[in-house]
């Protein structure tokens, strides 16, 4: 897997929409699965809009192929001890999107020091989403909590560590959206493929 924090200028290779719906079928994505990432997709592209009218302009269609991708591997992990990032970030290197094989692979633990990019987007998305239900981060990570926990002291720990991240991720991304908007304020672009 690639370490280096990865940039998306015009030209980086990315599936189409009909690529990322094959991807669905062919890892065989649940609707539910689909529907969330279709409003992390819709939040994603909302919040990259108001970047750009800022003035910090990112790869639209990065952000978009992210955020319907990121949990490309859910399904196949679920009830295994796979961790459906790391397999999603492999699934999309082998298929030769290096840079998106990072985002996906970061999309539940932001690294540390990572920028204000494609990446912090889709994972600062994700964490705003809670199935279909657009939610603040203190509501996404009770959920989390609860569901993936299991009283767990390692898990809860990195739990603990993602609202940490995500809560730094919002001030960073916030910081650079102009107009006074607010994380409370965030509702998704609507989303068709």
């Amino acid at each position: 897997m690639v370490e280096l924090v990865p940039s998306f200028p015009d030209g980086t290779p990315l599936p189409s929409t009909a690529q990322i719906m094959e991807l669905w079928d062919e890892f065989a994505m649940l609707d539910n699965i689909r529907q969330h990432s279709m409003v992390v997709c819709g939040v994603a592209l909302r919040l990259a809009d108001w970047l750009a009218e800022s003035g910090l302009v990112l790869n639209r269609r990065a952000v978009e192929a992210g955020a319907l991708l990121h949990d490309i591997a859910k399904t196949m992990c679920l009830g295994q001890k796979c961790r459906h990032d790391l397999e999603g970030g492999r699934i999309m290197e082998e298929l030769g999107y290096r840079p998106l094989a990072y985002l996906v692979a970061n999309h539940v633990l932001l690294p540390p020091y990572q920028p204000l990019d494609e990446t912090m987007l889709v994972n600062y998305a994700d964490k705003r989403v809670t199935h279909d239900q657009l939610v603040t981060l203190p509501e996404r990570f009770a959920y989390i909590t609860q569901r993936y926990g299991r009283g767990d002291p390692v898990i809860e720990e990195r739990i603990a560590l993602g609202l940490e991240r995500a809560q730094q991720a919002e001030i960073q991304i916030f910081s650079h959206i102009d107009h006074g908007r607010t994380p409370a304020q965030v509702t998704p672009e609507p989303v068709e493929l």
